[in-house]
């Protein structure tokens, strides 16, 4: 039987698993100006959180994962960027400063399962911008080639390099959605090429937000949506995007 573990406590693993994860960056120094205090909402290990920092932005992390959080800190030479990667939820965070810029990349948001902790994430968001503030919620749109997939027959969806061991891994995913919740339960299946005892399985689920939820839930709590991009060039949100990245304030 394979053994099953969770990412979230494996922060190397991660780095190497998304290694190629790079084209948002330049959209988040672009948008961001230096000299802006931030709050990345789920910064995991860092992975925008270094490139803003050398790019003069006063950063916060906040992250779920206290393993991801000391492997962040391990990056930073500057101790007082160390304290500045904050262990917390982000439905549920109390920080002692007010941010130009509250953002949540890459999907981070879709681990809140439901509207009411959607809602309780904006509030704090809310809470914690200053004064003409920005809040940035980056997230796939949910397409029916995804939301369709067989949970019997999995789908490669990457391959990468296990640093540990410089062995060759696929991940197999296994997707099953509920189009009553909106949730997606997946599996992820870590098949190494040659060291198979280390084969492993991630376990998982993720919210697909449709647009028409995220608008009502961002006007409700009391956000102004100024604009909804499609992609990371900033080009307008159309039926077709990929993505759909919201601008509030």
């Amino acid at each position: 039987m394979i053994n099953t573990f969770d990412i979230y406590q494996n922060p190397s693993l991660y780095d190497d698993q998304y290694w190629w994860k790079r084209d948002d960056i330049e959209f988040y120094k672009k948008i961001i100006p230096s000299n802006s205090k931030v709050l990345e909402l789920g910064s995991g290990t860092g992975r925008l959180g270094v490139p803003l920092l050398r790019n003069d932005v006063e950063y916060f992390g906040l992250e779920l994962s206290k393993e991801f959080c000391n492997y962040t800190r391990s990056k930073l030479l500057n101790k007082e960027h160390q304290k500045q990667i904050i262990h917390g939820d982000m439905t549920s965070f109390k920080i002692d400063h007010k941010f130009d810029y509250i953002f949540v990349a890459f999907n981070t948001f879709l681990h809140l399962l439901t509207n009411d902790k959607a809602a309780q994430c904006f509030q704090c968001v809310k809470s914690h911008l200053s004064d003409n503030g920005i809040f940035i919620l980056d997230i796939v749109h949910p397409h029916p080639s995804f939301l369709f997939k067989s949970n019997n027959k999995p789908e490669l969806v990457m391959d990468f390099k296990d640093s540990t061991n410089d062995d060759i891994v696929e991940i197999y995913e296994y997707c099953e959605y509920n189009h009553e919740t909106e949730i997606c339960d997946i599996i992820w299946e870590y098949r190494y090429q040659k060291h198979v005892d280390s084969s492993k399985q991630f376990k998982y689920q993720m919210r697909m937000y449709y647009p028409d939820t995220i608008n009502r839930l961002l006007i409700d709590n009391g956000f102004y949506i100024d604009e909804v991009y499609g992609d990371y060039d900033m080009n307008r949100f159309k039926e077709h995007s990929q993505l759909q990245i919201y601008k509030a304030i």
